[in-house]
């Protein structure tokens, strides 16, 4: 079966405690309740074009410990594909305990990173990422996205990359459809303005660029005219992984062969549908629910 999407990002795990409020030191607490949620930027991304109906597989490393066991058992559930990940001994996905303060609606985030997380440095193999129809990349495992670019790039598969703080020139200059935040855009390039960002960003070998900013919606352009696509207006409950979900949105309509315009459309619908509820993925839509909400 042909891979849609093959994402070679970051996979994470937060448990959520519910508390009163925050605790004082040296006292004890009875939790309201607790959730377990997966994240990360590629496997949410992942997630989101899976629901949309895309193949996807997710061949980011991970561990031989239960944590990465269960995030490859719930990207199993999501109908996301793990036949390809490598598990490395030295691994340690992201594992997050955020105490939320019910009363203050507030949140602390204890984390743990203490592994390697990400692309692997050497795996898939070249034949899994030249049969993808898109590579997905995101900030971790640098020489591993920098290895599975370049073979994409030169067997003609499009490179999408959600970055919030990579800076490498080479590696950017490998990724032909750059979707950022305006505020990466603005630390890239110096421009608050995101039309200008997006003139900015683009470069020799780009075929899209797309600068999203929230409420205001996102710019974009194939190198000629700057589009703008206005944001969706919803009941905003939780923004958590929106923009996750717009860069997956946006690369299973770019499998799917959509032009720029409908890709950015379809992917600020999917985003803003997940706003409307809590968790970074609770609100991912199927197809169907997403194209109702876009004919609405």
């Amino acid at each position: 079966m042909t891979i849609d999407i093959l994402g070679l990002g970051i996979a994470t795990v937060d448990d959520l405690l519910f508390v009163p409020f925050f605790p004082a030191p040296d006292t004890k607490m009875q939790i309201l309740r607790s959730e377990r949620h997966g994240g990360g930027l590629t496997a949410t991304a992942l997630v989101a074009a899976a629901r949309l109906g895309a193949h996807c597989a997710y061949a980011g490393v991970l561990g031989d410990d239960p944590i990465s066991d269960w995030i490859a058992a719930d990207l199993q559930a999501e109908g996301v594909d793990t036949a390809y990940l490598p598990r490395r001994a030295e691994a340690q996905p992201v594992h997050a305990v955020i105490v939320v303060d019910t009363q203050a609606q507030t949140r602390t985030i204890l984390y743990e990173m203490n592994g390697k997380t990400g692309a692997d440095d050497t795996l898939p193999e070249a034949a899994v990422i030249q049969a993808a129809r898109v590579l997905f990349l995101d900030d971790f495992g640098l020489e591993g996205n920098r290895r599975a670019a370049a073979i994409a790039r030169a067997a003609g598969v499009p490179v999408v990359a959600d970055f919030e703080f990579t800076d490498a020139p080479d590696l950017l200059a490998l990724v032909n459809h750059l979707i950022v935040s305006a505020a990466y855009a603005q630390r890239m390039t110096g421009q608050s303005d995101p039309a200008a960002a997006v003139r900015a960003l683009w470069a020799e070998g780009r075929s899209a660029v797309v600068v999203t900013a929230g409420v205001e919606g996102c710019w974009y352009s194939e190198g000629g005219v700057v589009g703008h696509q206005p944001a969706f207006r919803v009941q905003t409950v939780d923004t958590t992984g929106c923009g996750d979900v717009f860069h997956g949105a946006y690369a299973w309509a770019l499998a799917r062969g959509l032009p720029l315009a409908e890709r950015v459309r379809y992917a600020s619908g999917a985003a803003a549908l997940k706003a409307t509820r809590a968790g970074g993925r609770a609100g991912i839509p199927t197809l169907p629910q997403l194209e109702a909400f876009l004919r609405s």
